[in-house]
């Protein structure tokens, strides 16, 4: 019985080999390792393997062409079987492949010569015996190269017995005297080995190497027209260039004065004539305002205060025509003051006042509410009397208590300067109103160019009242000349235009480069004068024939050189794709070159 063989990958380990053992029911088994497999990567995993086959029970034989995988194996305990020499083997691989087995060769029958003596008579045997040939050998079903792996015993078959063989049927032919050959001695019977040692699917595996040798001219050829794709992608398709000329300008400043008139039916650039269109319209508008106005409703501080009266005389004062003031706040007396002694000093040298000389405390009221009347004792409060005057050296008070009790509060209150905002606010309104609809057809009321004319304007609350907000209504008249934008940005590009060079042109005008004013409005004859200022700018023509075949294979600083030669261009801007482009490509559709239509700063 043959030995059956286990065939590992690469990447198998110890775990797997050995799972592989146990599912064979023999009890010998042959791996079959090939060259740098992970067994052989270290003298542990055979001895690891080695344990395990013992602990099965198998005895495992390993067959490898790795050099140092015969090492291993050896050191761990395994037995090696090796592949028969043969001739020049042509195949990569560390097995053989399998050959076609020769077909078996019966063995010649060996001749033997018998020496019959003279003397002894020749006797015919008493039987005819039939001949017997040699026993057919019957091989192996699996014929293995390996050396020393034990056969399946050989079975002979022997020809049939005498009693077993069938009698030929009769014949009218005379039987002819057979001459029967002498028994031969049995032969030994010859077992060839073959060479091959693997099944015919394994060999076709290794074969196909064998078969795929045009495999390398395909992919080289492959890489061949890869990189000849890429270099043409490289050098050819992928390389674009784009080039933005920004042409010189110089500024332009004009102040024109221009006619309008209601009578001209279109653009007069050399009389600086613009048309115009009379407007009158009567808007009614309304909104709601805020009060700006403010009254103190806070309560009033009040306190005593004790007169000083350095006259040397008695004076009398009345609390409706006396005011005490302290910075700019005012109180008033809260009764009036007769006889008021002198004051007089206990030391004149000193100055100090005699007590006893004063009258008695006067109550007195702050003007208005407001925590700021709040003063404390002591304070001084300088009198001014209708009669009497302002005397602060001979007449004042000073704080006899605290001046307390005053609070902050406001009410808002419609005020007289509330009334005019609101009247000016609702007038620009009404304007804004004429000029939005004016604005959809293109045409403008410039400033200076109308007359309003207020007929009605109302309040729901007059000035003084106290709310925080109220509702003004304004009715109003407009008139005016109107014109169109376009007209006027025609007028000024065709008025400098006929005094530019023929190398440039003017950029095209826009309501932001054009100021103007409306002076002179005669609504009667529908005329009026704009003043208008144009600040601008000229353009150079550039000319760009031919320039592309100059620029293929340049380098970017070289472009740059070429076309600021060109004394209309001012700057130029580059950009190359892919980014590692260094230079213009060769194919002038691959590169773009244009002129912008405005200048960056």
């Amino acid at each position: 019985m043959s030995i059956p063989s286990v065939y590992i990958n690469l990447e198998d380990d110890v775990s797997k080999v050995a799972e592989r053992l146990r599912r064979q029911a023999s009890g010998q088994v042959v791996l079959v390792c090939p060259k740098r497999c992970q067994l052989f990567s270290d003298s542990i995993n055979l001895r690891l393997l080695k344990k395990q086959a013992d602990m099965l029970g198998k005895e495992v034989f390993i067959l490898t062409m790795d050099e140092r995988g015969q090492v291993y194996a050896k050191e761990a305990g395994f037995a090696l079987k090796f592949l028969p020499k043969v001739g020049v083997n042509r195949s990569v691989s560390d097995v053989r492949p399998y050959q076609k087995p020769q077909p078996y060769q019966q063995p010649e029958e060996p001749v033997l010569e018998k020496s019959i003596p003279v003397d002894e008579p020749v006797t015919e045997p008493k039987e005819q015996m039939a001949y017997v040939p040699p026993a057919k050998i019957v091989g192996p079903k699996f014929n293995s190269a390996v050396r020393g792996m034990v056969h399946e015993p050989l079975t002979e078959e022997y020809p049939p017995s005498p009693e077993e063989m069938v009698e030929p049927e009769e014949s009218n032919k005379p039987e002819l005297p057979v001459e029967q050959p002498e028994l031969l001695a049995p032969v030994e019977p010859v077992i060839r080995e073959t060479q091959n040692f693997f099944p015919p699917e394994i060999e076709d595996e290794y074969r196909s190497d064998e078969k795929k040798s045009a495999l390398p001219k395909i992919i080289l050829g492959v890489l061949a027209v890869s990189v000849a794709i890429a270099l043409l992608l490289y050098f050819v398709i992928l390389p674009k260039a784009t080039v933005v000329v920004y042409p010189k300008t110089e500024d332009v400043s004009r102040d024109m004065q221009i006619s309008l008139s209601a009578a001209a039916q279109q653009v007069d650039a050399s009389k600086l004539i613009l048309p115009a269109v009379k407007i009158s319209q009567t808007v009614n508008v309304s909104d709601k305002f805020q009060s700006q106005g403010q009254s103190q409703v806070g309560n009033t501080a009040s306190g005593t205060v004790k007169i000083y009266n350095f006259t040397k005389v008695p004076i009398s004062l009345k609390a409706a025509t006396t005011v005490l003031t302290v910075g700019n706040k005012t109180y008033n007396l809260t009764a009036d003051v007769t006889n008021l002694k002198p004051t007089l000093y206990l030391d004149a040298r000193t100055k100090e006042v005699d007590p006893n000389s004063l009258g008695d405390s006067v109550g007195v009221v702050a003007a208005q509410g407001g925590d700021d009347y709040n003063l404390p004792s002591g304070t001084r409060m300088e009198i001014s009397n209708q009669v009497f005057g302002s005397r602060p050296q001979l007449l004042y008070a000073k704080t006899d208590s605290e001046i307390n009790g005053g609070t902050t509060r406001y009410l808002s209150v419609i005020a007289q300067s509330d009334i005019s905002g609101a009247q000016t606010q609702l007038q620009k309104d009404a304007l804004s109103q004429v000029r939005q609809k004016l604005q959809d057809s293109g045409e403008i009321l410039a400033e200076g160019g109308y007359s309003i004319t207020v007929s009605q304007f109302s309040t729901d609350n007059p000035a003084g009242t106290q709310t925080p907000s109220f509702q003004g209504s304004l009715t109003a008249s407009i008139v005016g000349l109107a014109f169109k934008q376009d007209d006027l940005d025609n007028l000024i590009n065709q008025r400098i235009g006929q005094t530019l060079a023929a190398n440039k042109t003017l950029e095209q005008p826009s309501p932001s480069q054009t100021t103007y004013t409306v002076q002179n409005l005669d609504l009667n004859n529908l005329v009026a004068t704009l003043q208008a200022h144009f600040q601008g700018q000229a353009v150079y023509a550039v000319d760009l024939g031919g320039v592309v075949s100059q620029l293929r294979g340049k380098s970017a600083s070289q472009v740059d050189d070429i076309l600021s030669s060109k004394g209309q261009i001012q700057k130029v801007e580059i950009v190359l794709a892919p980014v590692w482009q260094k230079r213009f490509p060769w194919l002038t559709n691959n590169i773009s070159v244009t002129v912008a239509s405005t200048v960056k700063n």
